[in-house]
């Protein structure tokens, strides 16, 4: 964990410039603001700024996030992290990035961004802000994450122009922080399925369609702010387990409503499948 000021945080409460404060250990202690408003740290080392109203959207439950860490620690996504990766080095120059990751979930493809920075020479940190308490539990694990518990359709705790790198993977978008927290020149990856990602688990396991016009509103809501530098599609086969495709359905919307051993037993019936990765890594400049 960087020195606290080095981290360029706003107040949640009063917008106004805070401070990271840490424990002995370096971990982080908490947030505080010259107004006196203050958000302590976990024991776990993420910090909830969801105090007071509280969100009007759900959390991914402790179960969700267990089945997505369980999944993503596979490997069978890797090819994502892969794209974001050699997205990341090639096309942002920064010594000391700080990387900024909305709807973070487990931190996973964070820590990937992370590694090939510092492989590549840099010394990057990162912001990861998800809804999740599960989640930011997770992504504190990382001493060179500050992990927040932070609904993203707000105002988020940064300030304007601190940021390199912006990550949103399968995440909702919030263009104008997008816009509003990266510098101009920073770099945006946005990683949006394609219509043929898990098709064939679509059916037994509950899993939501593709929105044919997803790309076209990305492409609309970012054009103000953002031109696009390139896109790589991300496309393979991956032969799953019926455990393994439970833990793919479970981890996203249809955890919401349905239980682990409940998608398991489904899918158990038909055995092993082919199922296909296909996916679009869009890389924007901040204008």
């Amino acid at each position: 964990m960087q020195s606290a000021s080095a981290w360029p945080l706003l107040c949640p409460q009063c917008g106004e410039p805070a401070r990271l404060e840490l424990r002995p250990t370096g971990r982080p202690a908490g947030l505080r603001c010259a107004n006196g408003h203050r958000y302590d740290a976990a024991k776990q080392g993420h910090i909830n700024l969801l105090t007071g109203k509280p969100s009007k959207f759900i959390e991914d439950t402790p179960a969700m996030i267990a089945s997505r860490e369980a999944w993503l620690e596979s490997g069978a996504y890797s090819p994502i992290s892969a794209a974001l990766g050699e997205l990341a080095v090639r096309l942002n120059d920064d010594a000391s990035p700080l990387l900024v990751d909305t709807g973070s979930g487990t931190g996973w493809y964070t820590r990937a961004v992370l590694d090939a920075l510092s492989v590549a020479g840099r010394d990057p940190r990162a912001v990861d802000l998800d809804l999740s308490r599960a989640g930011a539990q997770r992504a504190a694990r990382d001493p060179r994450v500050l992990s927040f518990v932070w609904d993203t359709w707000r105002h988020w705790p940064l300030a304007e122009a601190s940021a390199s790198v912006l990550l949103d993977v399968f995440a909702p978008r919030n263009p104008p922080e997008f816009a509003r927290v990266l510098r101009p020149g920073g770099l945006a990856l946005v990683v949006v399925p394609l219509p043929g990602h898990l098709a064939q688990l679509r059916e037994d396991a509950g899993l939501l369609g593709i929105d044919g016009d997803k790309e076209e509103r990305l492409a609309a809501h970012l054009e103000a702010d953002f031109e696009e530098l390139e896109s790589v599609d991300v496309n393979a086969w991956m032969r799953l387990e019926p455990h393994a495709a439970a833990l793919v359905a479970h981890m996203g919307p249809a955890g919401h409503h349905r239980a682990l051993a409940d998608i398991l037993a489904e899918l158990e019936t038909s055995g092993p499948r082919d199922v296909q990765l296909s996916v679009r890594v869009h890389a924007y400049r901040r204008r």
